[in-house]
């Protein structure tokens, strides 16, 4: 059976979605099931549920090397890439962890990336994510995709996080031949799957479903006290126990998760 438009509509607000809200979204279309109008459908239904003074966001994270914020293609999926393609989408320059917004906010929301220290700490989108009260939507994706969880590694600089070397990005001043150093880049695995749990705990996420898609909607503010909180007792939190996984088995040292 095929989702509907007016069905999501019902269904986001369902799951806490608002008029008005500030949404970062990271999402599945397959997740959903056969949505009649495919991922345009899904951002209409979004954009009608958050109204003319609400901002639907999106990661465009690309692999694009140089990146170029106007052609470089998104690479996390087909609803993601959807908004960018979006006449009134606005793109941050970034050539890792950019984000693409549509609404009331899209412009302040998306300035000032390029020049950011980092790619998701102060003077990114994901700080300004949690300063103007939005929320994150995993749309049919497990916590893993959660973007802004970088933020909380970058603001008590976790130990693990490294400096790497990007191809320099077009939107750069000569930048043929170029590169640009990315400081506290966030590298290999990370066990965000179990702070879910701690979410739920301190009723800080909304659960539902769009189609067969569960989704998860996120105070943004509330993830970021307990993410800081539970990091600053222990830096190491979101590094996994098993023994089989070579980056967090690296990057560890030892550490026991407080649960």
């Amino acid at each position: 059976m095929a989702i509907t438009k007016e069905q999501m509509v019902r269904d986001f607000r369902l799951c806490g979605i608002e008029e008005g809200d500030l949404i970062l979204v990271h999402s599945s279309l397959s997740a959903i099931g056969y949505v009649e109008g495919g991922a345009d459908a899904v951002v209409d239904a979004l954009l009608e549920v958050l109204g003319a003074e609400g901002t639907l966001a999106v990661s465009a994270m690309d692999s694009s090397k140089p990146f170029d914020a106007a052609t470089s293609p998104v690479t996390v999926g087909i609803i993601n890439e959807t908004v960018r393609l979006r006449p009134n989408a606005i793109r941050s320059l970034r050539p890792s962890h950019s984000v693409a917004a549509i609404g009331k906010l899209a412009a302040y929301f998306t300035a000032g990336h390029d020049t950011a220290e980092t790619n998701c700490g102060h003077g990114t989108p994901y700080e300004k994510l949690c300063e103007l009260g939005g929320k994150i939507v995993l749309l049919g994706v497990d916590m893993n995709r959660n973007t802004t969880l970088h933020t909380l590694e970058d603001f008590v600089d976790a130990p693990y996080l490294e400096d790497q070397i990007f191809v320099a990005p077009t939107y750069m001043k000569d930048y043929e031949g170029k590169t640009m150093t990315v400081k506290r880049y966030p590298p290999g695995h990370r066990d965000f799957l179990s702070f879910t749990r701690d979410l739920r705990r301190a009723d800080a996420m909304t659960e539902g479903k769009v189609g067969g898609a569960v989704v998860k909607v996120i105070d943004v503010a509330k993830m970021f006290s307990i993410g800081l909180e539970l990091l600053q007792k222990n830096v190491n939190y979101f590094l996994c126990e098993n023994k089989r996984c070579v980056d967090c088995k690296y990057h560890n040292g030892g550490a026991v998760k407080n649960v």
